[in-house]
């Protein structure tokens, strides 16, 4: 997979809020994202993973780590999820990019226990969290999500819900 720099940042960049000195402001935060935080959010909404990133943006994975704790600290988040849904509060990314083609979901249709953790999902909870929000235990949630990424194809929760708002399950 290749994407370019021009693609994304044209998609980012159309949903910046404000523009200053290189730098983008996302919402009311007193901190601005980079564009190059902001290239990092766009490839992350694409499900993909550190390794992934940080091969497309030719840097180490460590260095994509460490852009990716600059990111949650600016937008004062605490996993991947929270700050995808965060930026997309504040439109520094869309919640479905354009240009990326997904495989067809599995025949069965979404049942409600599984719309409602991916909805969980989305508002970037954890398992434990999930659970207790539902009633369930741990494992029978982290069962529930591995059935979910399987009707997706998804191989990690923002591939999950990725698919899941293309497929408008969310």
């Amino acid at each position: 997979m290749e994407w370019t720099t021009t693609s994304l940042m044209s998609t980012v960049s159309a949903r910046a809020a404000e523009t200053h000195g290189g730098c983008r402001t996302v919402g009311p935060l007193p901190e601005r994202l980079t564009r190059i935080e902001l290239e990092i959010l766009a490839l992350l909404n694409l499900g993909l993973t550190n390794r992934e990133i940080a091969d497309s943006l030719s840097m180490t994975v460590g260095t994509i780590k460490w852009y990716m704790n600059q990111i949650f600290g600016k937008l004062q988040v605490r996993n991947r999820i929270e700050a995808l849904a965060r930026a997309r509060d504040r439109s520094a990314v869309s919640s479905t990019e354009p240009g990326r083609a997904y495989p067809v979901p599995m025949g069965t249709p979404p049942k409600k226990i599984e719309l409602d953790i991916l909805s969980l999902l989305n508002e970037g909870l954890t398992n434990r969290e999930i659970a207790n929000n539902l009633a369930l235990t741990i494992g029978t949630t982290r069962w529930r999500i591995n059935q979910i990424f399987g009707k997706l194809q998804a191989r990690n929760r923002i591939e999950a819900l990725a698919r899941a708002r293309q497929f408008e399950w969310l």
